[in-house]
């Protein structure tokens, strides 16, 4: 299944954390870990220590070898846990934020299924203002039907549409007792991913067959500038 990722939480070791000197504080120190993170890629990403698979960023390795190049990572994942303390644990087990760019780690990796879905990204405005500083301009028509939406309904909601490609990993493991578990949905073109292959691994490569994407609930949009296409929000 898809998941979310993890809240952030301001460290408890932050003076005063929910005031507002507090809450910059914690975006200064969680910048500075962006920071140091983006550094230690440059240096330690791609790992010299394990093999890609197919042209993703995606390596495999065996227990040792992944585990020697997750303690590299470690003093940044314990700082980036720090600000997102409910991490990869029960019951949710929400990743890390794809921002911080850390490399996903998964072990027991019996099969990997790549694969490529037609998706859209999805925003929600309450002006037409607000709605073309993020989407870029439209013709003076379409701003207007837009306009219009919000003159008679002061509830009313605008939703913007972009469809890209969605590129995605179906990740196999097996359990403690050698069972096959459900697969694990990853988007990992961001991080990175790194997977303890067990024997008789394997890659099943599905990205020249796109998938359908689901039927879209709304049709006909009120103003499309190529990109973004807009409706009103039901």
């Amino acid at each position: 299944m898809s998941r979310r990722s993890a809240p952030f939480v301001a460290p408890d070791y932050i003076d005063n954390p929910t005031s507002k000197e507090g809450k910059k504080h914690a975006k200064v120190l969680l910048s500075t870990l962006q920071d140091d993170i983006a550094q230690f890629r440059d240096e330690q990403f791609p790992p010299d220590i394990l093999r890609q698979i197919r042209d993703m960023p995606i390596y495999e390795g065996n227990l040792a070898e992944v585990q020697a190049y997750q303690q590299r990572w470690q003093p940044l994942l314990e700082r980036a846990m720090a600000f997102y303390p409910a991490a990869n644990l029960p019951p949710d087990y929400l990743p890390l934020p794809a921002s911080l760019e850390i490399p996903q780690f998964i072990y027991h990796v019996q099969r990997l299924h790549l694969t490529k879905t037609r998706a859209k990204e999805s925003k929600s405005f309450g002006s037409v203002g607000a709605l073309i500083d993020k989407c870029g301009d439209y013709s003076a028509e379409e701003t207007a039907r837009m306009s219009a939406v919000f003159d008679n309904d002061d509830e009313a909601r605008l939703v913007a549409h972009r469809e890209f490609i969605d590129l995605r990993a179906y990740v196999f493991c097996r359990d403690s007792k050698g069972e096959m578990m459900e697969p694990e949905r990853v988007r990992f073109y961001r991080t990175g991913l790194i997977v303890h292959a067990l024997p008789d691994f394997k890659v099943v490569d599905s990205r020249q067959t796109p998938r359908k994407r689901r039927n879209d609930a709304y049709n006909n949009p009120i103003a499309d500038n190529g990109v973004w296409k807009i409706y009103r929000k039901k």
